[in-house]
């Protein structure tokens, strides 16, 4: 198969990581990829995954972008694009006019798009693909125009030999960190106000002190509001910027919790990576999270900054049950959620498909 992947976005997000990682695993099976991408810091993403790249000018909803892709998908004479977003959805609508050319949509939100464009647009959309049974569910309900498309849940997968259980790594990174021996916190992520890190800071500042230091991988526009919400709450939160991926794992193996408190996580590529290196996550319980941790995790109330610190507490208090966490976050990841089952699931239903 001749298969294309459109990333109209700016910004390098969790949904453009997992477009990559499918794109090199189907092209290691022989099928050839490619990435469509609007903006150099995207397509930079994708070249560190050894993915082929294009950049048509496909930023914007136009007349001038859709042609371009147009001529992207028939010069590679592409059987199949993956879209991620409305934009795409749309632009892809357009290129696939008078040409026989699968777009299949695979949703990263905690909502269907619904707006009118977007809406006819779909009407050249084949199939969906859903990362859990209750956002597929959900989705459908609040978009039923989306029934029209076949659709599948393919949970995301994360490479369980990278994402490890290693106490020496762990150790090592606390000590270039100076972090000391005691309890550490992570968040990884984003620093963009869906994330909702401003609710795990309120939730820190109620717990006795000391207050375990807390490290934010990631970056975004909140940096600035979040370091001085930090100061104000005299907190020691440590904003790491965005690791490569064996320094954060590194970074998963020296903390002892995990912390994350989006309240409508679609299916957190962080907390994969958290379960597949066998930590103790506490999150907040929305979107997709209860489905991706089930009994391997610990899910607070969303938006309870108060209840959040209290099973903080108690987590941070009880060593046995934060090893029997470990052990099960481990298993899940590497039962449920492998890099392996998720290309295997794309390839099948791509190949049905086409």
């Amino acid at each position: 198969m001749r298969i294309a992947l459109l990333a109209s976005n700016r910004f390098w997000r969790g949904a453009n990581t997992v477009f990559a990682v499918v794109a090199r695993g189907l092209a290691d099976r022989g099928h050839t990829t490619t990435a469509l991408v609007a903006y150099e810091s995207v397509a930079g993403g994708f070249r560190a995954h050894d993915v082929a790249v294009r950049t048509p000018p496909v930023g914007h909803t136009s007349l001038k972008g859709g042609r371009a892709l147009r001529r992207e998908l028939r010069d590679l004479a592409a059987d199949v694009v993956l879209v991620g977003g409305a934009r795409d959805i749309r632009l892809a609508a357009f290129a696939s006019l008078g040409r026989s050319l699968a777009v299949v949509y695979c949703i990263s939100t905690p909502r269907p798009p619904r707006d009118l464009r977007t809406r006819l647009a779909f009407r050249r959309v084949a199939f969906t693909v859903f990362l859990t049974e209750q956002l597929a569910q959900s989705g459908l309900a609040e978009a039923p125009f989306m029934r029209r498309a076949g659709h599948r849940v393919i949970p995301n997968g994360v490479d369980c030999d990278l994402f490890h259980p290693n106490e020496d790594a762990g150790q090592a990174f606390r000590r270039r960190r100076q972090l000391g021996d005691g309890p550490v916190l992570l968040g990884v992520g984003a620093l963009e106000i869906e994330k909702r890190w401003d609710l795990l800071l309120e939730g820190l500042a109620l717990l006795a002190p000391p207050v375990p230091p807390l490290l934010l991988c990631g970056t975004g526009a909140l940096d600035s509001a979040l370091r001085g919400q930090a100061q104000r709450l005299a907190l020691d939160v440590r904003f790491v910027g965005q690791l490569d991926p064996p320094e954060l794992a590194a970074a998963y193996n020296a903390a002892t919790c995990i912390v994350h408190t989006r309240p409508d996580e679609v299916f957190s590529l962080a907390l994969l990576e958290a379960l597949a290196c066998g930590r103790p996550v506490l999150a907040a319980s929305g979107g997709g999270t209860p489905e991706l941790l089930g009994n391997a995790g610990v899910l607070a109330p969303p938006e309870n900054p108060v209840v959040f610190a209290g099973l903080l507490r108690e987590l941070l208090g009880d060593a046995p049950r934060r090893a029997s966490l470990a052990v099960a976050a481990r298993q899940r990841a590497v039962e449920r959620y492998s890099v392996a089952r998720m290309i295997r699931d794309y390839e099948e239903m791509l190949e049905d498909l086409v």
